[in-house]
């Protein structure tokens, strides 16, 4: 089994590994604090098709780039206070050989900012001379540690997951089993949950945030999520049919558990083609969960209650709904929607419940709701 990814409106050449699109952290239930801007990645400049960091007023008003960087496409990853975002920067740089070849090579930056866009920190570099790249990050529950995977070798063979402090700018290489993606912070801070790649198989596994205690709780499984509570964990596995389908089960490892069933009418070709469920998110009173169908042959927005039952489909677009974020007072969904030709990418909002949506940008996906 391999590690679930939903295609998504980024073109494939720009697609940076992020577990399953994941936002990479985790909403307790007392963190329900209210939301002013929405942060976004959009193309925004003229004649680039590079991806920009942006922000908008929760209104859909005032979209503006906040860093003057390229950034990759992957979801900006909020922290838990809300007021700061990790991302990823890129730099690509082509040229053409004497013998005609075209030569290429790629610049990557780890930085974290505030949310207006201020106080810009480098927190890890790729120059151009290294084979490397930076995939899923995490914060730690008080913010004061970030978790990340980097991937080097010629082919991005060695997986290292990175813990970071960030007081003191100091980095620790955690030991880990495999080849690693989506490590998650426990909401207490004390743990963290990754998959990791053996055999050709992954699997989910267990440890101490300093690197101990590190053991097997889930077979054949990937992108583990903690509930809000900390004692569930969701998961993508496969089905019968060896389709991506959303699981749940204690924070142990025991009484796993299948929630959703259903399989794409249209099978796509290629290894991480989207074919059943993924994306699962939790609610912050840990009761539901909303994620993202392909039931009906393309990307759309679901929510059931925490056991599976009351499987609701949320959203109808001719071509692509995704990227859900439920805004931390628990009351909204934000995702990306491709609704027709005329909207090529934007952000949509509803209530929970799918009713009142209503589109704030005709550009940008993966949304964040942040203070």
């Amino acid at each position: 089994m391999s590690c679930i990814f939903l295609l998504s409106q980024c073109d494939n050449s720009d697609i940076l590994d992020n577990g399953d699109n994941d936002d990479g952290h985790n909403i307790t239930p007392i963190e329900t604090w209210d939301y002013s801007t929405i942060a976004v990645i959009a193309r925004i400049t003229d004649n680039s098709s590079g991806w920009s960091l942006c922000v908008m007023d929760k209104s859909g008003n005032d979209l503006r780039k906040i860093v003057d960087k390229t950034v990759a496409c992957q979801k900006p990853i909020r922290s838990h206070f809300g007021t700061k975002l990790l991302f990823t920067s890129v730099k690509f740089d082509s040229w053409t050989n004497e013998d005609n070849s075209v030569g290429t090579s790629s610049e990557y930056e780890l930085c974290m900012v505030n949310t207006d866009g201020t106080n810009l920190v480098l927190i890890d570099h790729i120059d151009t001379t290294e084979s490397a790249s930076f995939g899923s990050i995490a914060w730690s529950p008080d913010d004061s540690q970030i978790v990340y995977v980097k991937y080097s070798g010629a082919s991005w063979e060695k997986h290292d997951l990175i813990l970071y402090n960030i007081s003191d700018n100091t980095r620790k290489i955690l030991k880990t089993k495999g080849d690693i993606c989506t490590p998650k912070f426990s909401p207490d801070g004390k743990q963290i949950v990754y998959c990791a790649s053996t055999e050709n198989n992954h699997h989910i596994y267990k440890m101490d945030v300093n690197g101990s205690n590190n053991q097997l709780i889930i077979s054949n499984a990937s992108s583990p999520k903690w509930s809000p509570q900390g004692d569930k964990i969701v998961y993508s596995s496969s089905g019968e049919e060896r389709e991506a389908q959303i699981f749940v089960a204690n924070a142990d490892g025991r009484n796993q558990k299948q929630l959703t069933f259903t399989v794409s009418p249209q099978r796509w070709p290629g290894p991480w083609a989207p074919d059943g469920n993924g994306d699962p998110q939790w609610t912050p009173d840990g009761k539901k969960i909303v994620y993202v169908s392909w039931e009906s042959a393309r990307p759309e927005i679901f929510i059931m209650n925490a056991d599976g039952s009351n499987q609701t489909r949320l959203t109808t677009a001719e071509f692509r709904d995704e990227n859900p974020e439920i805004t931390p007072d628990g009351q909204y969904i934000l995702f990306s929607s491709r609704r027709s030709d005329m909207m090529n990418n934007g952000i949509v909002i509803m209530s929970l419940d799918g009713s009142n949506q209503r589109v704030l940008s005709n550009v940008g996906i993966c949304p964040v709701a942040c203070r």
